[in-house]
């Protein structure tokens, strides 16, 4: 019989959201992966939704990090304090509870940062602590079957990184990745906004101005008059320093991703031309599956259909596909592991 309190634990360690499953309880955290810390004490002042709302907001004795940056672990240590703080919040303190722990993290993730994040899990007093690769655990939390003899591709972006992956038989077979996602679409808004505009904004308004006016192909967006959308962005002025208020419109930020996506286009291309011919010829009825929160930019199907020439589809869960995944592992692994005991 399985232990009540041998708990397992899946984690989607991603660069711009942290998602916790937890064995018989589902998803309980989804927030994102931001900490804000005391700088006098070291301690965490909070993590989450409630550090997210103070960047750009804070004082001296208050640092807001997030540990991942472009899909690379840019701080282990706070990580470490991220994880900690979050699965306390959840076990009460209690993580003797946890008997398995799953981390996904992103596929060109190096073997040095793959050891660190395993000893991570070590820290915390969770032995069996295990990796996965986020582009395999989209694909399965999608309701993709990874484990046939045949060809699949998915398309992960994120926030830190646009991951490609070609999977068959239950195993990643060619995965490429891009430093080029979401919060690199939000830099490249910030110095348009600041070279045409001359008005500087911040991160969260950039993260705004994309969500409400992105679009790739098609007829750009409208509101439900029929009128484009625009959106008054705020800042500062570059030229006075005082405050100041400019109107976007979805054309220039259709303008600013189409430049951002010309290197993702590259990667794609380079994957189609590297993958094995039979898998490539999978893919001509499989086609190619989009997730993550990038796969939400309206009319990025058409623009990846048209580059690829085969079938694109939109993952139905693109947010939590990878802890969807993560949880399927886990319930896979757990049946094999107690049918042996």
């Amino acid at each position: 019989m399985k232990d009540k309190t041998n708990l397992s634990v899946g984690i989607d360690l991603g660069t711009s959201n942290l998602l916790i499953y937890v064995e018989g309880q589902g998803t309980l955290f989804n927030e994102p992966s931001i900490i804000a810390i005391d700088k006098a004490t070291d301690k965490v002042v909070s993590v989450g939704h409630e550090a997210a709302k103070l960047v750009g907001k804070t004082h001296d004795k208050v640092e807001v990090v997030r540990p991942l940056q472009g899909g690379v672990i840019s701080d282990i240590k706070l990580i470490r304090e991220i994880l900690l703080f979050t699965l306390e919040k959840i076990f009460v303190s209690d993580l003797q509870t946890i008997g398995k722990l799953m981390i996904c993290i992103p596929s060109e993730i190096t073997n040095t940062e793959k050891e660190a994040i395993v000893e991570l899990g070590h820290s915390l007093g969770i032995k069996n602590t295990e990796i996965e690769e986020e582009i395999k655990a989209a694909a399965l939390g999608s309701g993709v079957d990874i484990f046939a003899p045949k060809g699949h591709m998915v398309i992960d972006s994120g926030g830190g990184t646009t991951d490609f992956g070609i999977l068959s038989l239950g195993d990643v077979v060619l995965s490429k990745s891009i430093k080029i996602a979401g919060d690199f679409f939000d830099r490249q808004i910030i110095d348009h906004v600041k070279t045409v505009h001359k008005l500087e904004i911040g991160n969260q308004t950039a993260e705004r101005i994309k969500i409400k006016l992105s679009s790739l192909t098609g007829p750009y967006p409208i509101d439900e008059d029929g009128n484009p959308i625009v959106f008054e962005a705020m800042g500062r002025d570059l030229v006075s320093g005082l405050p100041r208020r400019v109107v976007l419109g979805t054309e220039e930020i259709r303008e600013v991703l189409l430049n951002c996506f010309e290197a993702i286009k590259s990667v794609l291309l380079t994957t189609l031309e590297e993958t094995p011919p039979e898998l490539a010829g999978d893919l001509v009825d499989n086609g190619i599956l989009l997730t993550g929160g990038g796969s939400q930019i309206p009319g990025i199907r058409e623009y990846i259909a048209e580059i690829a020439q085969v079938p694109v589809y939109l993952s139905e869960v693109p947010i939590t596909a990878v802890i969807d995944g993560c949880k399927k592992m886990l319930k896979m692994t757990n049946r094999h592991f107690y049918s042996e005991v």
